[in-house]
Parts: C-alpha cells; sequence; structure tokens
C-alpha cells in the first residue's frame, strides 16, 4: 500500500517540494534511485529516512555492511 507523503509529517518545505514535482504518494517515487532521492532539495535527514522506511528501503547508500572489521 502506497503511504501519502502527508500522512509521513514532513516539513512544509519538502512536502511542497514533492508536490510542485508531481508526487503524493511514496509509490509515485519508487521509480528514483535514492541518490536521486536525495538530489530532491529539501531532502534529507529524519525526512529522508522516513520516506525510505515507508518505500521499504534501506536510507543510507554507502553503510558498510559490517562494522569494526
Amino acid at each position: 500500500m502506497d503511504t501519502k507523503l502527508t500522512d509521513l509529517k514532513l516539513r512544509p518545505a519538502l512536502l511542497a517540494e514533492l508536490r510542485q514535482l508531481g508526487f503524493e504518494t511514496t509509490g509515485d517515487m519508487a521509480h528514483l534511485s535514492n541518490a536521486q532521492c536525495l538530489r530532491i532539495p529539501g531532502m534529507a535527514g529524519r525526512d529522508w529516512r522516513k520516506i525510505a522506511a515507508a518505500m521499504g528501503r534501506e536510507p543510507f547508500i554507502n553503510r558498510p555492511a559490517t562494522r569494526g572489521q
């Protein structure tokens, strides 16, 4: 099920930018890669983590699989 972007309680400026680009749900953004999503003005931090979780994606692009080895 697609989550509405308004239900994610994003910052108003980012929500306005996403609406201007024609995105209403997380499903509308499914064709974008993580890098393309992060290039959207205002997309970062907490808002990106919320959107990535709703899309079922890992929010970190270059995170190593294991740490400390």
